[in-house]
């Protein structure tokens, strides 16, 4: 679609829709997440005839359950706006942003995923890794993985 843009951006860029999609009802601060300035961070959105409707961001930041595994990615804040969804938007931004962390070295990424996005993240090749559990005023959630296959 020559209407649709999928780029990396500066965090105040794609923190509109952030926080409007995963931080209804709270403070505009609590779209801010710990890392989004730091050097090696990066964030993806997607616009549709200019206007934003897809975001991601990429840290440097090791698996919980095996912090001894070297260069590991968390994808965080992904979010795409309701009347998009299914269009492949937020697939784009998945795949550039697994793009991007493979280029800086990535070897794998991790995501702890609400219950609700499991299946999209199945679909693009992510695993569960252990039981679902709870982040408190967000929800239920499960960690999954993206492995390479050559990696």
């Amino acid at each position: 679609m020559s209407d649709v843009e999928v780029r990396l951006c500066p965090v105040e860029e794609i923190l509109p829709l952030r926080w409007e999609i995963l931080r209804p009802g709270f403070p505009r601060e609590s779209a801010i997440f710990a890392g989004d300035e730091e050097p090696g961070t990066f964030h993806v959105g997607a616009f549709l005839r200019g206007d934003l409707v897809g975001v991601a961001s990429y840290y440097r930041e090791p698996l919980p359950e095996k912090p001894e595994l070297p260069n590991a990615w968390q994808l965080r804040g992904m979010a795409t706006r309701p009347d998009v969804r299914g269009s492949g938007l937020g697939r784009a931004v998945l795949e550039l942003g697994e793009r991007e962390a493979r280029a800086r070295g990535g070897a794998f990424l991790w995501c702890n995923a609400r219950v609700v996005a499991v299946g999209f993240y199945q679909r693009h090749g992510w695993e569960t890794l252990g039981d679902q559990f709870e982040i408190p005023t967000v929800g239920s959630h499960f960690r999954m993985v993206r492995r390479w296959a050559d990696a």
